[in-house]
């Protein structure tokens, strides 16, 4: 009489792979999602910091000015440095400020402050395959004005 084999313990195998597979699938979707919010801190930082240095207007000007660029350099900069002590995880926060430029010909003309920013943040579930981190940048512009125009009022 021959004996029949039993499939009895034949999936064994597979669960710790299928186990793996979907715990990859979460981290991906989990520290995806983080990516994407560090993204968006990132470009909210830079914006904010922007914001820091187009303040810097120089109010004895007949014309819209900035201070000097040394000046708004370090609105930007300690905006980013005292956001990194509060506990934003920002990478390198004297290095935020990217520069200004005119914008528009003649009276139309536009001044922007620009900054960039780092930020990292741990990873999550994808530290099991060795992501430790996930950093993102974002940039951020600001144009100082005085008064309000129509588009500001809408």
């Amino acid at each position: 009489m021959r004996r029949q084999r039993s499939d009895e313990g034949s999936i064994a195998p597979a669960v710790p792979i299928f186990a793996l597979v979907l715990l990859l699938l979460a981290g991906l979707v989990v520290d995806g999602a983080r990516q994407l919010t560090a993204r968006a801190r990132a470009v909210a930082y830079a914006e904010e910091a922007a914001r820091a240095g187009a303040a810097a207007i120089d109010l004895d000007a007949p014309e819209l000015e900035l201070l000097p660029e040394a000046t708004v350099r370090e609105r930007v900069d300690g905006y980013c440095r005292d956001a990194a002590a509060a506990g934003a995880p920002i990478v390198d926060p004297g290095a935020c400020f990217r520069g200004t430029r005119v914008v528009g010909p003649g009276d139309d003309r536009r001044l922007v402050v620009v900054a960039h920013v780092d930020v990292v943040q741990q990873a999550s579930l994808l530290g099991l395959v060795g992501v430790r981190e996930l950093r993102a940048s974002g940039d951020g512009s600001a144009r100082p004005f005085e008064g309000i125009d129509e588009e500001d009022a809408r």
